[in-house]
């Protein structure tokens, strides 16, 4: 069987042609090999080198001078008139690789939390700081005042807790617990955010010169590609390339080598190149998404050879063992520092599904006091009504309603709450009951008569 084999190769761990060697070696032509040893074939391949273009070495299959072509020859509608193609032993693609760069770091301090965490977290310690300015607006001295005072007041208290910094004294037996509830989103959150940040600080962030082909076009930047593929016409007829703009290669080298002097902006690689090259160069260069496919990497044999369909259903076979597979990692050994490259390097920004648990504690907790609180507020002001003859309306009916004392609570109206005594956090916690604060009620007729 004469077999026509590439002399030289862009990447020449597919197949080369040693000095001094009759025989080629590369993954192609182990695989052949294996392919051979399971079919017993009893007719002994002999290798030919062929110093040209792919295109003529169909040719040379063709025209019956060969019997068939072993390498890294992609499978194409136009070749598949001439030849007959095995099944494909890897898969094909038009990646294109460009160099990386260092991500701009300015802004990594928000990197952490994704935009709707930020504005979760930051609507829940709003929710929380009025919850807490509604619990000690009228009994701590602290959050009294005029309005921006108060806010200001219970806003620092609750940033503070951020750091556990806050000193403000707590009166109501309900904010320790709305506090207490706060505090465990606060540590969680601060923990999650310092171990994202440390992990995108010692993982450095890079990101790609170019991520599309229409810029590259546009502002007319060169590229490279191999010198013996169909892809320079392919970028020329598919892609609209200039020809001028398009450098061709013969070697993986030449393609570290032109980047490094910038004569190129991206390398277009068939995806098993592709994949061979940034084995070797991952910390240096990326690629994207392979956007136009072809029909795989295939060996050729003559029109209604025999030897297509047997070839194909044993690389069908090697593939199923996971023999192609040993075989690749045979020959495409990533290099030591992309030994690790499987993990992603790129840390995602934590989102509120994380969180979405101490979240709804956190709301619920704080409604849960505001509701209890307000009841209590409401139910504790009826003695005091009676005891001050009721205040009957003309038509009968109490002259205090539900909205009239939630008001007068923050307006100082009918009732004014004089605390016997402030607590700190840590005492408010000590405390027995938990509405069971004593105040003196001290009525306005009350002050009428002492003045």
């Amino acid at each position: 069987m004469r077999i026509i084999v590439p002399k030289r190769t862009s990447f020449n761990k597919f197949v080369t042609f040693r000095t001094g060697e009759e025989r080629p070696v590369g993954f192609c032509v182990d695989l052949f090999d294996e392919v051979v040893k399971r079919l017993n074939y009893s007719i002994p391949p002999v290798f030919f080198e062929f110093d040209g273009q792919y295109g003529d070495m169909i040719q040379g299959v063709f025209n019956k001078t060969y019997d068939a072509a072993i390498g890294d020859i992609t499978i194409l509608a136009e070749r598949a008139e001439y030849v007959e193609f095995t099944q494909p032993y890897a898969e094909s693609g038009l990646s294109m690789i460009v160099p990386l760069e260092t991500e701009d770091t300015a802004w990594i301090f928000l990197k952490p939390f994704n935009l709707e965490m930020w504005m979760v977290s930051g609507a829940i310690l709003i929710y929380t700081m009025l919850i807490i300015w509604f619990l000690e607006n009228q009994t701590n001295p602290e959050f009294r005042g005029p309005w921006k005072y108060q806010f200001g007041t219970a806003f620092w208290f609750i940033f503070s807790s951020l750091f556990f910094a806050q000193r403000e004294r707590l009166y109501s037996n309900f904010t320790p617990v709305v506090v207490v509830a706060w505090l465990c989103v606060v540590f969680i959150l601060t923990s999650s955010y310092t171990a994202s940040l440390t992990s995108m600080l010692t993982v450095q962030r890079m990101k790609p010169n170019f991520s599309e082909f229409e810029k590259l076009k546009k502002d007319k930047f060169n590229v490279g590609c191999d010198n013996d593929s169909f892809v320079q016409k392919y970028l020329e007829d598919v892609l609209g390339f200039d020809h001028d703009k398009i450098k061709i290669f013969d070697h993986e080298n030449n393609y570290t080598t032109e980047f490094e002097r910038n004569s190129i902006a991206a390398a277009f690689l068939e995806l098993p190149y592709e994949r061979l090259f940034l084995n070797q160069h991952c910390k240096s260069y990326t690629s994207t998404k392979a956007a136009y496919r072809f029909g795989g990497f295939g060996f050729a044999f003559q029109k209604g050879s025999p030897f297509a369909a047997d070839f194909s259903r044993e690389i069908l076979c090697l593939s199923e063992d996971g023999n192609i597979t040993r075989l690749e990692e045979n020959w495409f050994a990533p290099s030591p520092e992309c030994s690790t490259s499987a993990t992603n390097n790129n840390v995602e920004s934590l989102s509120v599904r994380s969180f979405k648990g101490i979240y709804i504690v956190s709301a619920a907790v704080s409604t849960i006091c505001f509701l209890l609180f307000l009841f209590r507020l409401l139910t504790s002001s009826r003695p005091h009504q009676e005891a001050d003859g009721g205040h009957l309306t003309p038509g009968g009916k109490s002259g205090s309603s539900s909205g009239d004392r939630i008001t007068k609570y923050f307006y100082n109206g009918e009732k004014t709450r004089v605390p016997r005594r402030a607590s700190t956090f840590a005492q408010a916690l000590d405390k027995d009951e938990w509405g069971s604060t004593k105040w003196e009620y001290v009525s306005n007729s009350d002050n009428l008569e002492n003045n």
